[in-house]
């Protein structure tokens, strides 16, 4: 019954987002029936995918999708993000999100009515277009022709508190480029006489970027503890595909700042709110056509591949004719200089889209040449790194000198202030790299966070009067994004270059000496949870004869889907993390490795910092 009850649901919500598409001369409506269609879409949108979480609370297995995808003994956390824990409920979390979207701009958006309805307009089409997949080729409502007493259950792998919530966060922000394309594409459908749109996009450009990069952030923690491989990153084809349009939604929000500053390059910022959609919906037909091979992909169907390869072609393909044919034509008169704002913050936006097409080259390259030569190649970390890593570095450069650059001239107000401290900084540096191992790229990585942090805390201090204030917050809110960012750098830099890795063989009560601590090997045991087994080593860390902590590495067993995964066991300090997972056993003797990654916690404060502030973004104006 609930599942009849969810496509319903569905077919009637997708059948008012139709009415709204149909032009006046079939359908004579006021303005106001139109928004009363969409709220009703969005009403029972959501009420289809309630629909499907309702299914999977209550292990309603005659629910073909629940059945392969759930079990009745798993926690109510992961029967939840069971949902979209597979390709048909995630999608349909998608067309949610969009109509979401769409609806929440009705409510906020203070443009004129002929704007408005043109961006409603084109975000319902996005909106059908992704409905009839769902209706055609990925319904989550279809039922069991057989009753089944038990499900199949969830992937083990995504059976972890931090990928319950990574989806929903990286589908806000993927989703949420929808909306700016709508923006973007409707601006030139007006000739771009209603300048509020620059604002609107700005403000869903921010945070729809600030999600993807709590999506992203969510998905690197998840992958650093739970695949024990030791790091945070692997340039896995899927964190590619995330990456990429995060890159061009941050060169977007850069360029939105500009128009502040200069009152110009629209044509660009259309172009780039097109392509961020555009790169979403290629990386979604990239994950689940089948044709990449990683460790976050979950669909194989390549009639659905298809699919999604046409919606991208019809999404892009539109959204760039009309930019070719409505692109305004009136020239902005650019204030370039030598070094100001508008001049750092153009070369940073030319360097974020030559570094968006390294990493999609080096993603789809491998896929291209095993279609011409029935060859698989592999593009890894040692590709990204020599190409990716030099691209970017100019844009950390710019961004560490951009705090004190000027709008409208090349000079900066307290210039030798701000040379005597980065000079400073360069020699206390040079010194901490002459007495540790030495690493260009440690080198470089360190010199740039700090001074990132140290310009922007000396602009804050120079440039502002302290006050406790929301005002005063939001005045050196792209001060603190920036903080962030150093920070960030900081942590990469570290736990990059500067990571120690050890392979142990040790027995129940021995000890080893892990920077100038004992990790000593107290027990081992086999824990019964409620949906898996898990082998659970216990370790010590002692400093000065003092336990200071204890780490817990394992590797559980799911029955139900017959997998052992590997959990780290990881020790968090504000310095460092030390990180163990446990290998196999061989006459009571156990193989470890253990990881040293030194600052790796100042990663997930930088992105906590950025998250922070792009909300405090969203409230000014």
């Amino acid at each position: 019954m609930i599942s009849l009850i969810g496509f319903l649901s569905l077919c009637l919500s997708t059948f008012f987002s139709f009415l709204i598409l149909l032009p006046k001369s079939i359908i004579n409506i006021n303005v106001k029936y139109l928004f009363l269609f969409l709220k009703t879409s969005t009403f029972l949108i959501c009420i289809s995918f309630l629909s499907l979480v309702i299914a999977y609370i209550n292990s309603d297995f005659s629910n073909f999708n629940v059945f392969q995808n759930s079990h009745s003994e798993k926690p109510l956390i992961y029967k939840i993000s069971g949902t979209w824990g597979n390709h048909e409920g995630s999608i349909l979390l998608w067309l949610c999100m969009i109509s979401i979207y769409g609806f929440l701009y009705s409510l906020t958006s203070r443009s004129l009515d002929n704007f408005k309805i043109n961006v409603i307009k084109i975000q319902n089409a996005i909106f059908l277009i992704f409905a009839f997949f769902i209706i055609f080729t990925s319904n989550p409502f279809l039922v069991n022709t057989v009753e089944v007493k038990e499900g199949l259950g969830l992937n083990p792998i995504l059976q972890d508190p931090a990928l319950a919530i990574h989806p929903p966060m990286l589908y806000l922000g993927y989703v949420g480029f929808s909306l700016v394309f709508s923006l973007g594409v409707a601006s030139l459908l007006n000739n771009n006489d209603n300048k509020s749109w620059i604002a609107e996009t700005k403000k869903w450009s921010i945070i729809s970027w600030t999600f993807l990069t709590s999506g992203i952030a969510l998905g690197s923690y998840w992958a650093y503890y739970e695949l024990g491989w030791g790091g945070w990153w692997f340039w896995d084809p899927v964190e590619n595909i995330s990456l990429m349009p995060w890159i061009v939604g941050l060169a977007l929000v850069h360029s939105l700042i500009m128009i502040r500053g200069e009152q110009a390059i629209e044509r660009w910022i259309v172009f780039l709110s097109i392509l961020c959609f555009s790169l979403s919906v290629l990386g979604t037909f990239l994950v689940r056509s089948g044709i990449l091979t990683s460790v976050h992909s979950f669909a194989s169907d390549a009639s659905r591949g298809l699919f999604i390869l046409l919606i991208f072609f019809l999404t892009t393909g539109f959204g760039f004719l009309v930019f070719l044919i409505k692109s305004p034509t009136k020239k902005n008169n650019l204030n370039l200089l030598l070094i100001n704002k508008t001049s750092a913050l153009i070369i940073n936006n030319i360097l974020m889209i030559i570094a968006m097409l390294t990493i999609l080259l080096g993603t789809i390259y491998p896929i291209i040449i095993e279609v011409l030569t029935n060859t698989r190649i592999s593009v890894g970390g040692p590709y990204f790194n020599s190409t990716v890593l030099p691209i970017l570095l100019p844009g950390f450069l710019l961004m560490s000198i951009a705090p004190v650059l000027s709008w409208q001239s090349n000079k900066i107000k307290k210039f030798k202030v701000y040379v005597l401290f980065f000079l400073i900084l360069s020699c206390l540096v040079s010194i901490y790299s002459y007495f540790t191992n030495f690493n260009i790229w440690g080198f470089l990585g360190i010199i740039l966070g700090l001074w990132i942090i140290l310009a922007s805390i000396l602009s804050i201090i120079l440039r502002y009067k302290f006050l406790i204030s929301f005002s005063y917050l939001k005045s050196i809110n792209s001060f603190i994004a920036h903080i962030g960012v150093g920070v960030m750098i900081i942590g990469i830099t570290f736990s990059s270059v500067y990571q120690n890795e050890y392979s142990f063989n040790i027995s129940l009560g021995d000890e080893i000496n892990i920077d100038n601590n004992m990790l000593k090997l107290e027990n081992i045991k086999i824990v019964e949870e409620k949906n898996y087994q898990s082998l659970k080593a216990a370790f010590s860390l002692t400093k000065k004869n003092e336990i200071i902590g204890h780490i817990f590495p394992a590797k559980n067993y799911y029955p139900v889907s017959k997998m052992i995964t590997t959990e780290a066991g990881i020790y968090h300090d504000w310095l460092k993390d030390i990180y163990i997972t446990l290998g196999n056993e061989e006459n009571n003797i156990w193989s470890i490795k253990v990881y040293l990654n030194p600052l790796v916690s100042f990663i997930w404060i930088g992105v906590f910092i950025m998250v922070f502030s792009g909300f405090v973004a969203v409230f000014k104006k």
